[in-house]
């Protein structure tokens, strides 16, 4: 075991990291590496992985970062400004897998400020493994592992890690992982206002005002001062957060109205799929912690989308951080505390209960007998071609100024701004229909468009010169 320490005026921090663990966590984030890249071979990727992948795509190649799809600049998408610390990733080899590469180190080794966390805590070596275990196996983490790409993924190191800068009062630590936590999506601020509540029940004013100033002081500067201005200088549109975080601070400060917008019967649904994992591990004394996810739990709770209540996205993904850390806060009353083998059972049942392995035999095979087909035509397009596609191959010629997926009945715009169709009416992907995708080629064919059939009406065309 390594064994390493860290001066501090105030305290001390342990940081014993085995070597196990870290190949442990890199066998796991390798698995997680697999399943995500599996799964866009199989074109199952869809919206939010073409659009992350064009935004970096184009800050890597000094274009403006705006997407052709959303028309939507990089900051106005939740101002993630934390994906421009990633592009020069792009700029050494553009390859989306640097997306999932990313996600899946973040996730896997988000258990090295576990273990430190939990190793400073007083917990023994057998348990800290536990909970370990407990973080790798929630099914919201392996979920959104293989749900495209989110940001928000690569905070989540940074959230254990601030409990841990915050408990040995290394505050310009706590700062930066807070600071870089709002920069990865902009509702990491409930997360920060969250912790600001935490810190006011445990007093720590110097935390709390800290925290406070953070999320109040970034919600306004975006929307006030950043997402109007992008709106300026892109098509006065003003953000992909904006009307929402609109909405929901009116009714935060509207408690009669929250409370009306609340869904009990699926919020109660939604408390216990998110808690479920953890209910043998958390003891009384866990509260305090927990308290810091009650904005987030709210969000979701009065959510018109169910989405946000379920564990195949990413919205719960801090929650089960912040539900670690509490088990950890538990663990830490008896440290000689000994778990049976009946609680990884638990955990186990739990994960094959909610995680979705299962959609690798059945949901993700459906575009098998298509694969070869869109991989032959995908060889033909030029990498400055203008091409409609589905939204499924959209992440496949996502780097490139003009790609995009039809929405809507608009035939003569498209052909007139795109050179490369390649669509398949029969499957025609996320917000297209058969009809808007039939259409279009029927109108390809009229112009005469050189067009090739593929098995299972997939057809390319390419506009005559």
């Amino acid at each position: 075991m390594r064994t390493f320490f860290k001066k501090s005026a105030s305290s001390e921090i342990k940081v014993q990291i085995p070597f196990l663990l870290i190949c442990v966590s890199l066998s796991i984030s390798i698995i997680f590496l697999l399943f995500s890249i599996t799964r866009h071979k199989l074109f199952q990727s869809s919206y939010d992985l073409t659009l992350f992948d064009q935004w970096l795509w184009l800050i890597s190649r000094d274009f403006a970062p705006i997407s052709s799809i959303t028309n939507w600049h990089v900051l106005s998408d939740h101002a993630a400004w934390a994906l421009y610390l990633f592009a020069p990733l792009y700029k050494i080899f553009a390859s989306i897998n640097w997306l999932f590469l990313s996600q899946a180190i973040c996730l896997s080794f988000t258990a090295i400020p576990i273990w430190i966390l939990s190793i400073n805590s007083g917990i023994n070596y057998r348990n800290t493994w536990i909970i370990c275990f407990i973080w790798w196996m929630q099914p919201v983490v392996f979920n959104v592992n293989i749900n495209d790409f989110h940001p928000e993924v690569w905070s989540m190191p940074a959230l254990v890690g601030s409990y841990l800068f915050n408990r040995h009062n290394k505050f310009l630590l706590w700062l930066l992982c807070l600071i870089f936590m709002i920069g990865c999506r902009d509702g990491m601020v409930l997360i920060v206002f969250g912790i600001f509540i935490e810190n006011m029940i445990r007093k720590k004013w110097r935390y709390a005002i800290s925290a406070l100033t953070i999320s109040l002081g970034w919600l306004f500067f975006i929307k006030t001062i950043l997402f109007p201005y992008l709106g300026e200088i892109n098509n006065n549109y003003s953000g992909a957060s904006v009307g929402v975080i609109s909405k929901y601070l009116n009714l935060f400060f509207n408690p009669i109205q929250l409370i009306s917008s609340i869904n009990y019967i699926a919020g109660f649904e939604y408390l216990i799929l998110i808690s479920i994992v953890f209910l043998p591990f958390w003891r009384i004394n866990a509260w305090q912690t927990l308290s810091s996810g009650i904005p987030l739990v709210l969000l979701n709770l009065i959510a018109e989308n169910q989405s946000y209540r379920m564990l195949i996205h990413q919205y719960s993904l801090p929650l089960a951080a912040i539900g670690v850390v509490a088990v950890i806060d538990s663990f830490s009353i008896n440290s000689s505390l000994k778990i049976s083998w009946k609680y990884i059972t638990w955990i186990s049942i739990c994960w094959f209960s909610l995680a979705k392995p299962y959609f690798y035999t059945g949901p993700y095979l459906s575009r098998l007998p298509l694969i070869k087909s869109i991989n032959q035509a995908i060889s033909l397009i030029p990498s400055d071609a203008k091409v409609l596609t589905t939204s499924y191959i959209a992440p496949h010629l996502s780097h490139r100024k003009n790609i995009d997926f039809p929405r809507e009945i608009n035939v003569k715009q498209y052909l007139k701004e795109y050179n490369f169709l390649l669509l398949n009416p029969k499957d025609p992907g996320y917000l297209s229909t058969s009809n808007i995708q039939q259409s279009i080629l029927d109108q390809a064919n009229q112009n005469e468009w050189k067009c090739n059939s593929y098995p299972n009406n997939l057809e390319l065309c390419k506009k005559p010169y």
